[in-house]
């Protein structure tokens, strides 16, 4: 296909504010309502302009084409933020920071830890009371944070340092998205919400300069965790450690994708099953065939089959509103001539509602990805946790946490929405359930 010089816009753009005022006025439909015929196109918030992909493949070479492609102004904005944690960073420097935290997301790390998620998941999911309303998303957070920081730390952190972290990964994801696309003009304003993000992180800062601190004083012995790797951490090309600033700004970032991320897809896994009674049938079957009365064990995890197509059709239906990168030389994307230095993003969420690659995308339809269904999913067209270089590196420990609570969730409770509730997304860049109150009734 011959190059050309220009893009087509992307619908909805007004003269100066470019499309944000259509982003501003529906968030969680704007990237959806970009998606055109076109495999490319551009868009703009006010002086900030990027190249939006549309086609599945393009995505998929946007993430695994690490030469013409580098971290973007998403990732540049977390790097602003807090420092240039692993999420953020690019090449060989991504690779040393991948290769000293991996050991602590193996395969064999959390196999050995899946005892303890699943003792976390009886004792906080077990103690419910029939009849009482539950605020399922606090719960699932609650459930989330004390079992990842389990998983990566050898010491129970006390509860007065749970909340604050809670607090912290809670602002960012709501505020995320707006750090991304608009000028610093915008998001540094001290307006009462870029007040308390600041205040915040601060506050998490702190916090973590404490556990270094004691951790120094009292290192983990036998059992190092992800602390202890940071500490033990040189930089591959001065041999120096990790700044204060350095431990802060992974750390961060480690427990933002590990824990808000993985709380939020629960959450609305539970959703989804909640208001359908046959998925909830289906996951307690399946839950009391390969369980019994036992917790889950690690050996057990392949064969809840269905709890697993559960969580990847939330996955799908329930994604992050927008990534980006940035060309590191001249490129010619889908006939687009595009410079060295310019921003292309792509919207899971937009890729996984196209119509065109999932038939009827709104329904929450977990035998899509069943095997006899027969459905070919197109390559870069389901993309949960990235694909590439880049993809994320706790996603198995992210897929046990989800999969173990489940089951043990829906072994035990059949759920309803609290009357008189209504249940929404609310904007964030990974949308979350306004609230989630359900009750909880015993099974027969």
């Amino acid at each position: 296909m011959p190059a050309t010089t220009s893009c087509p816009p992307a619908p909805g753009g007004v003269p100066l504010l470019g499309h944000a005022p259509a982003l501003l006025r529906r968030p969680l439909s704007f990237f959806e309502s970009s998606r055109t015929a076109d495999p490319l196109v551009r868009v703009g918030f006010g002086p900030i302009g990027l190249y939006l992909a549309n086609d599945p493949a393009l995505v998929h070479r946007i993430q695994v084409d690490t030469d013409t492609f580098e971290r973007g102004r998403f990732f540049e904005r977390l790097a602003a933020n807090f420092g240039n944690p692993l999420i953020a960073s690019n090449g060989p420097e991504h690779q040393h920071q991948r290769r000293t935290l991996k050991p602590a997301f193996s395969r064999r790390s959390v196999r050995d830890h899946t005892e303890v998620i699943a003792e976390e998941a009886e004792r906080r999911l077990g103690g419910w009371r029939p009849g009482a309303v539950v605020a399922a998303d606090e719960e699932m957070s609650d459930l989330v944070t004390a079992v990842v920081l389990r998983c990566l730390f050898t010491t129970e952190l006390p509860p007065a340092v749970v909340s604050d972290i809670r607090t912290t990964l809670y602002m960012i994801a709501r505020r995320l998205l707006a750090r991304t696309v608009f000028p610093d003009a915008v998001t540094e304003f001290p307006t009462p919400g870029n007040r308390r993000f600041r205040a915040s992180v601060n506050r998490f800062h702190t916090t973590v300069d404490r556990m270094v601190a004691e951790r120094r004083a009292a290192p983990a012995g036998d059992h190092p965790d992800v602390l202890d790797a940071l500490l033990a951490t040189r930089h591959p090309a001065t041999g120096a450690p990790l700044t204060g600033t350095e431990i802060r700004s992974e750390l961060l970032m480690l427990l933002f994708a590990a824990l808000e991320t993985t709380s939020t897809t629960l959450s609305w896994a539970v959703f989804e099953a909640t208001v359908r009674p046959e998925v909830q049938e289906r996951l307690r079957k399946e839950a009391d065939a390969v369980l019994g009365d036992g917790p889950v064990g690690y050996d057990r995890l392949h064969d809840l089959a269905y709890t697993r197509r559960v969580l990847h059709e939330t996955l799908r239906l329930r994604s992050p509103m927008l990534f980006t990168r940035r060309t590191r030389h001249d490129v010619v994307l889908a006939g687009v001539e595009v410079p060295a230095g310019s921003e292309v993003g792509y919207s899971p969420r937009a890729m996984h509602r196209d119509p065109v690659l999932y038939p009827d995308p709104r329904r929450f339809d977990p035998d899509r990805s069943a095997p006899e269904s027969g459905q070919v999913v197109t390559r870069g067209a389901y993309f949960p946790f990235g694909t590439g270089p880049h993809r994320c590196i706790g996603e198995h420990l992210a897929m046990t946490v989800m999969t173990v609570a489940l089951a043990t969730l829906f072994s035990r409770w059949r759920l309803r929405v609290a009357p008189g509730t209504r249940i929404r997304e609310a904007n964030s860049s990974l949308p979350h359930p306004s609230s989630l109150p359900l009750v909880p009734t015993p099974h027969d």
